[in-house]
């Protein structure tokens, strides 16, 4: 028949005969202009904060800027954005399609699923990168010269975006290839669904094809990231005239900031409290029970106490993903500092998505209980490498460190006293950013039979067991969505200063 081939040739899918290369060119496209919108409104979204920054630096109130919307949009992946999108606009509106892919409608839900979590952290790092750009003296230098403010911001937004050439690249690829849950959810014919059911029905032929084309995505896209972060910065990196301040790393000295996290952790430690008095396990209420004093936040579809359930889920939560960022972070560096070595290993690892990767570890460990840990160490460290060989070559860069070697100053004082300073400030602030994301990777992993298994009280696995009663009991879902949050803002605000 045309368009089929026989099952035992390499470049057919064993399940129907098809062809692997026809099959991906027909969801590489669908990808494509899913990608495509929704880094439109990423960059929209962005571009809003850019703004709202630039302002407060005229008003001489760039230090007193909040982070917490953006911490929130970190603090959500993309299959709780979407099902919470579904859930409002859906469901309670009816004002879009729930799933699907056959007109306009069908394309807003799941880019901005794609969209919210990418702009909160591009928006956090931009900021980040663009305050402490503005905090360099030659910024005081080209005002006493009454070089006009307009001038000095376009000269500011070019050398923080320089540095963050390698995130919006990453975040082009996670657009592409990490969509595997929104495609999915949204029952979207793309790149990552296809792939996703590969991986699931052990189709080697459609699982190679459909790595081959993300890895080559990745490839491109960071080299072109490269490209233009080498034109952005120019001949300042190589004759070190790059001139900068590095950034420090230590508690908020605002005592509200102070107060409102301790007050967060409080609360969180109060819940978990309450997990230790109550039982998480037993089903001792009415299934789908109101909130009442016995159980605060009602039972979940089996009558269990929910409000014990996300408490004795969160010590394991958050514990696994803060070993998975700790060693992600301490991976990162060690790799960021070897690029020559590592640099083909990030672009590789860049491409991969972390639902991909976890199933693909779970083929190798038969599905063991650290299956899921070791998959998102396996992808998170790239972004923290990439990120730490940017810092690293504008740390070299610098005038002083240029001239050290001249003065007499030896390697290991270079590295201690000028380098390590300059980059590990934003990047264990970039660490902190990923821990909910990483952590709610993990419960992504969960959610889909790796990592821990019921009666667990894991968050990943509450939400996939209270999805379906999100209208009658959305405390279920909303409880660990929340929990997540609270403590994604606890953290940004301990350390934002």
């Amino acid at each position: 028949m045309a368009g089929r081939c026989s099952s035992r040739q390499p470049r057919c899918v064993w399940i129907d005969g098809t062809s692997v290369s026809e099959g991906i060119q027909q969801t590489l496209s669908t990808s494509l202009l899913l990608m495509s919108v929704a880094l439109g409104l990423t960059f929209l979204l962005c571009g809003l904060g850019l703004l709202h920054t630039l302002y407060r630096w005229k008003a001489n109130k760039l230090n007193q800027t909040h982070n917490s919307l953006s911490t929130v949009l970190i603090s959500l992946p993309e299959y709780v954005v979407a099902s919470v999108l579904i859930l409002i606009f859906s469901i309670w509106f009816g004002l879009f399609p729930p799933y699907g892919w056959q007109s306009w409608q069908h394309i807003w839900l799941p880019s901005f699923a794609l969209a919210l979590p990418a702009s909160g952290l591009f928006s956090r790092l931009l900021r980040d990168s663009l305050q402490r750009v503005l905090n360099e003296p030659w910024v005081i230098t080209w005002l006493s010269a009454n070089v006009s403010p307009n001038q000095i911001l376009r000269f500011a937004i070019k050398r923080a975006i320089s540095s963050l050439i390698p995130q919006i690249s990453m975040i082009m690829i996670g657009l592409t290839g990490g969509a595997v849950a929104v495609e999915q959810i949204f029952s979207i014919p793309g790149i990552g669904r296809l792939i996703l059911g590969a991986a699931k029905a052990q189709d080697l032929p459609m699982l190679q094809g459909g790595l081959l084309v993300l890895l080559l995505i990745s490839i491109f896209i960071s080299s072109i990231g490269l490209l233009i972060q080498q034109w952005l910065l120019g001949h300042s990196l190589k004759s070190g005239k790059l001139i900068s301040s590095h950034s420090t790393f230590s508690f908020t000295s605002s005592k509200g900031k102070r107060l409102t996290a301790y007050s967060i952790f409080t609360v969180l430690i109060l819940i978990v409290c309450w997990s230790l008095v109550a039982d998480p396990f037993t089903s001792q209420y009415v299934r789908l029970a109101a909130p009442s004093f016995e159980a605060p936040l009602g039972a979940d579809g089996i009558g269990r106490d929910l409000m014990a359930r996300i408490g004795a889920g969160m010590l394991s939560t958050f514990k696994e993903g803060f070993i998975a960022t700790l060693l992600s972070l301490l991976v990162g560096i060690l790799l960021g500092f070897n690029t020559r070595i590592s640099q083909g290993l990030i672009e590789i690892t860049k491409g991969i998505p972390y639902i991909i990767a976890g199933l693909l570890v779970a083929g190798l460990t038969g599905m063991h209980p650290s299956s899921a840990m070791i998959a998102i160490v396996f992808v998170s460290w790239a972004p923290l490498a990439a990120h730490c060989s940017s810092l690293i070559s504008e740390a070299k860069a610098q005038p002083y460190t240029h001239l050290a070697p001249i003065w007499g100053t030896g390697r290991v004082k270079v590295l201690k006293h000028y380098i390590l300073p300059y980059v590990l400030p934003p990047l264990l602030r970039h660490a902190l950013l990923r821990l909910p994301v990483i952590t709610l990777s993990l419960t992504a992993l969960s959610f889909i039979g790796l990592g821990a298994k019921p009666p667990s009280p894991e968050w990943g696995l509450m939400i996939a067991e209270n999805l379906p009663y999100i209208e009658r009991a959305p405390m279920g879902v909303m409880g660990p969505i929340a929990g997540l949050v609270m403590m994604g803002v606890a953290i940004n605000l301990l350390f934002d200063d």
